[in-house]
């Protein structure tokens, strides 16, 4: 007997939830598609392990639904839901790929695609320890690939920046993992999964006021429940659907941008 549904998906469909005709269909008209990879790993109490890979889906529709709408079609392969997260395995259910079998998948992945027809990647991540073997196996399967373009869109300079004009937070800098902002793009796509009743204010210690960006600073990898006991980083309370909405068109009309630009589209 099945029980209640736990949350939906929301349109559009990514390659997962296509079928092949529909997909020879779209590489009728295009050759473009966006391949987001996540993470299963803590967030704190309130949010699911797959905090990253449902972002990383959202990611994928909504830049999909943005280009759309400029006449730009592209096709959002499945989310690779795994990723390096060592630094969260004190977490129950924690899983930790190494970086040698992120690149590894990742390049299945495209080449597998590749096969298909599609040219021009986008390696979209949501868990900023993707970004690292996405940015190694770009250039490799560039390489190997005839004809294949390959970019890696690095948004979470611009989300920081932006927080502060966004969350609600007296301390939005220092907003991060599981925190409000992440909290809040949650809530717009699976809110049945964010658990406010198990959610903890958490701040890091302020940094320091000292320039350390021309230091080179060599440190032994630490497990984020030595820094946060609550395995997340803000003040997940202050979350709403509606800071995440905003949160997503400041990052998705970038990432779309980007897009376009490295691509040669809508000049």
């Amino acid at each position: 007997m099945c029980g209640k549904v736990l949350y939906s998906i929301k349109e559009p469909k990514t390659l997962y939830e296509m079928n092949y005709e529909e997909v020879a269909e779209a590489l009728k008209e295009t050759d473009i598609v966006l391949v987001p990879a996540g993470a299963v790993e803590g967030h704190g109490a309130h949010l699911p392990l797959g905090a990253d890979s449902i972002q990383a889906r959202d990611f994928g529709t909504r830049m999909q639904e943005q280009l759309a709408k400029e006449g730009i079609k592209v096709v959002v392969a499945p989310v690779m839901p795994f990723g390096p997260s060592e630094g969260l395995m004190e977490f129950p259910g924690t899983i930790s790929l190494s970086v040698a079998t992120m690149t590894a998948v990742l390049k299945d992945i495209c080449k597998s695609l590749y096969r298909h027809g599609f040219r021009r990647f986008v390696l979209l991540y949501a868990h900023g320890g993707d970004l690292g073997p996405m940015k190694q196996v770009a250039p490799e399967l560039a390489a190997e690939l005839p004809r294949s373009q390959f970019i890696v869109p690095d948004w979470l300079p611009l989300m920081h920046d932006k927080y502060p004009e966004i969350l609600t937070s007296e301390r939005a800098a220092d907003e991060s993992h599981g925190g409000e902002g992440e909290t809040a793009r949650v809530l717009t796509s699976a809110p049945e999964l964010v658990d406010f009743k198990r959610a903890k204010v958490f701040y890091l210690p302020k940094k320091s006021p000292v320039d350390l960006t021309r230091v080179t600073m060599a440190i032994a990898p630490r497990s984020l429940k030595e820094r946060s006991p609550a395995g997340s980083i803000g003040n997940p309370i202050l979350a709403t659907k509606e800071t995440g909405d905003k949160v997503y068109e400041v990052l998705v009309n970038w990432l779309c941008d980007v897009t376009k630009a490295a691509f040669g589209l809508g000049e």
